[in-house]
């Protein structure tokens, strides 16, 4: 028998290209007309656990199993119509693993005619468990990436930008970069498209703030970053970039901005009262240590007159020792929330006489109520004493006497009590912080001593009254005067036969 060496030459081209696909990690077969398997390599029938002589001839639907092959007919008609399939699958092979895979159907055409198709499946696994572990980092980091292809402005968003959008990535279609703009607030979009475009003409990255419409009619703030990418020629043919959802980082950033500035408000309060109490309480503490020391040494030298005399101003400063030491509670009180009213049916005109003659003022304040005031209140007495008190101290000490007590009928059934004094007042430019904590006007801060403190806690012991305490300025021949409003004890009470005006 004469041997061919081109025959020979034909068979071990044969055998290397059956070890070259059966090397082949990828799964290689191809199928006839009828679906009847030709050819399989070592990866192929390895996976589905045959023979390769068993799964000669063999029918896909055998191989692939009834389920599957189910899902593959549709690209197994289409192959068999001349028409090549790409399609990604998830099997399970003998082992009881899952893969994920990416199958492509090429027909093998003659003359004309489908004679059967190629079968490449390639296991992507790991690319589709990095990409799994991507897009939960990113919904975890309320992050999506795009690319933007500059010449065709055809957007390309990964699946978790869709989801910060609200939209469906298979009912959306292909984006374009105005439609995906269209997502952008109004009042962003032209700030947006701008950053586009310089970077697709400068190539230079970028990095912007703006707000998105969600598909469910929100609204959410994001960051989004471009990086452009050059050809050879230097010339932007596309956009990478990312959008992060940044609408719970901001308003946690707000709220820590406002705790960090009510700390360091406190801070700078902190600061102010120590000061105050360096300055204010200093005084009454040294004048109280000197009247005892004078009389502890010289009492026997002293005529009764003297030592009553010392005794008189010892108790007058622990009396203005004393008062503060109530407007620091007071105050610590109204900072903590913790203002606790207990009212009480008052007759004004007696609350306010008491007041008036235990002020230990330097002057007596005249008290005057109007023919037919309604003399029953509610207020806490303490209270009304903090609040009255503070607004005589105040005029004496910056004002000019006479200073007056006044309860008239108010609006709306409220009781107006004034305290006025004939000095100038206050600057208009310096009514609006009055009631501020630590205000000093340009009138305080000459004259010796006061704490700044007063007037802020006397509109808030008197707002959990019920009451409002406000200014009112000088006006011709009227005296300017804080004007205490209360409700009457009917208005408190809801009764309408309540306490009638006496």
């Amino acid at each position: 028998m004469i041997h061919s060496p081109f025959a020979e030459r034909d068979r071990q081209d044969v055998r290397l290209l059956r070890t070259l696909v059966d090397q082949l990690p990828a799964l290689i077969a191809y199928w006839d007309v009828d679906g009847r398997n030709v050819v399989a390599n070592h990866a192929y029938v390895e996976f589905f656990g045959l023979e390769p002589e068993r799964m000669r001839g063999m029918h896909i639907s055998e191989v692939l199993g009834t389920e599957v092959y189910a899902k593959n007919l549709p690209f197994i008609t289409g192959a068999l119509a001349g028409q090549e399939q790409l399609f990604d699958r998830t099997l399970v092979d003998q082992a009881g693993h899952t893969r994920h895979t990416q199958a492509s159907y090429v027909p093998d055409v003659i003359g004309g005619e489908v004679h059967g198709f190629f079968v490449l499946v390639t296991d992507v696994t790991p690319r589709v468990k990095a990409q799994r572990a991507m897009d939960e980092a990113q919904a975890l980091a309320k992050l999506g990436s795009w690319e933007l292809d500059v010449a065709t402005g055809v957007v390309t968003w990964s699946r978790n930008l869709y989801r910060l959008v609200g939209l469906d990535p298979e009912e959306t279609g292909t984006l374009t970069l105005p439609a995906k703009a269209v997502l952008v607030h109004p009042d962003d979009r032209d700030r947006v498209l701008s950053n586009v475009e310089q970077a697709t003409r400068t190539g230079r990255p970028y990095a912007i703030g703006y707000r998105v419409l969600t598909e469910a009619g929100g609204e959410i703030e994001v960051v989004s970053q471009g990086n452009p990418v050059v050809d050879a020629q230097g010339r932007v043919t596309r956009i990478n970039g990312t959008m992060q959802d940044v609408t719970e980082a901001n308003a946690a950033a707000l709220d820590l901005a406002r705790v960090n500035a009510e700390l360091r408000r406190a801070n700078e309060l902190n600061a102010d009262v120590i000061a105050m109490l360096g300055h204010d309480i200093r005084s009454p503490m040294t004048a109280i240590f000197g009247y005892l020391e004078l009389l502890e040494q010289h009492w026997g030298t002293f005529e009764d007159a003297d030592r009553r005399s010392y005794v008189t101003k010892a108790r007058a400063a622990a009396g203005r020792l004393s008062a503060m030491i109530e407007r620091i509670l007071a105050l610590a009180a109204v900072d903590s929330g913790r203002i606790d009213p207990r009212p009480q049916d008052l007759d004004l005109a007696r609350a306010l006489d008491e007041i008036a003659q235990e002020s230990g003022l330097p002057g007596r304040p005249l008290v005057d109520l109007a023919p037919g005031i309604a003399r029953s209140v509610s207020f806490d007495p303490v209270h009304l004493q903090q609040i009255v008190g503070n607004l005589l101290t105040n005029a004496f000490r910056y004002g000019a006497e006479p200073v007056c007590v006044t309860a008239r009928e108010g609006a709306d059934r409220h009781v107006e009590v004034l305290v006025s004094d004939a000095g100038p007042g206050i600057a208009e430019s310096e009514t609006g912080a009055l009631f501020t904590r630590f205000a000093r006007t340009g009138l305080r801060q000459r004259a010796a001593g006061g704490t700044g403190f007063g007037l802020y806690m006397a509109a808030q012991l008197a707002r959990a009254n019920g009451a409002t305490l406000t200014y009112r300025p000088r006006r011709d021949d009227r005296p300017h005067a804080f004007v205490l409003s209360i409700p009457t004890v009917r208005e408190i009470a809801g009764d309408e036969a309540a306490v009638s005006p006496s």
